[in-house]
């Protein structure tokens, strides 16, 4: 089983962002005009299943996740026709609307649901919760008390949560290399799948590791952003805003890196 190297996959993501910065960054701009219309849609049509929340919330993540699914797997596909020594076009990004876009679909809808499923593990009380805004904003000692009762809640029920983000972790790692699979390789969905998880476990503390280190960075940037005030806040913010166009391609383009890090010579 081949391992991954983590230093190596977030060293070519961002090689492969800067040699084509301005054709990720233009798709990373449309991805998200995209992903605020879908979520209005989304949560709309959900209204429809507002009887239980765990449908509506499934209904929900599914249409918005096998749409962003669809769209942020343009990354790979872009970053293989740049590989492969042909010109790449804007409408690369767009080729998992065209390729092998059933086994995808499956492939999303599956990992989705799963996730959904570790979603009920959270405290009933905690799922409960309902801020309602108009009363909330108009009387500020109720909004604080508000906030009291959630960071009682969360002192409370601190383990069940530590459990369910671990688990949201562990599954969004071995699930991982499904959609490349399935989209980049013509693999099926169960077989997509199973690659995935059969790759990716082995790998998991690597996978891991390489996006800790992202973490940390941004952590420490931001730590020491804030320790300048009120001007360091200010600069935080506008870089936040800026690199958000810049740090989704790369996380994708690492993700796929990592993806052909196992594939074979």
């Amino acid at each position: 089983m081949k391992k991954i190297h983590p230093l190596q996959a977030i060293q070519a993501g961002w090689i492969r962002y800067s040699n084509k910065a301005g054709m990720y960054t233009s798709f990373t701009v449309m991805t998200l005009l995209i992903s605020l219309v879908l979520t209005s849609v989304a949560t709309g049509i959900g209204i429809v299943f507002s009887f239980n929340t765990f449908i509506q919330d499934t209904v929900v993540a599914i249409l918005i996740g096998v749409v962003s699914g669809i769209i942020n797997i343009g990354y790979a596909h872009f970053a293989a026709k740049d590989e492969s020594g042909d010109a790449a076009e804007f409408g690369n990004f767009l080729l998992g609307f065209s390729t092998n876009i059933k086994s995808l679909i499956l492939v999303l809808i599956a990992t989705v649901f799963i996730t959904q499923i570790n979603s009920l593990t959270i405290p009933q009380e905690l799922q409960n919760l309902n801020l309602e805004e108009e009363n909330q904003i108009q009387d500020l000692e109720e909004l604080m008390m508000f906030f009291d009762e959630i960071g009682i809640l969360l002192v409370d029920n601190i383990g069940s949560i530590l459990l369910f983000l671990g688990v949201q972790v562990f599954l969004g790692i071995v699930l991982m290399f499904a959609p490349f699979a399935a989209s980049l390789e013509n693999q099926d969905a169960i077989q997509a799948l199973r690659y995935s998880i059969m790759t990716a476990l082995p790998n998991f503390f690597n996978i891991l590791f390489a996006y800790l280190i992202i973490g940390l960075a941004v952590g420490m940037y931001t730590y020491l952003l804030l320790l300048l005030g009120t001007p360091g806040t200010i600069i935080l913010l506008v870089s936040f805003f800026i690199g958000l166009f810049v740090v989704i391609p790369v996380l994708n383009l690492i993700a796929y890196d990592m993806f052909t890090q196992l594939k074979d010579d």
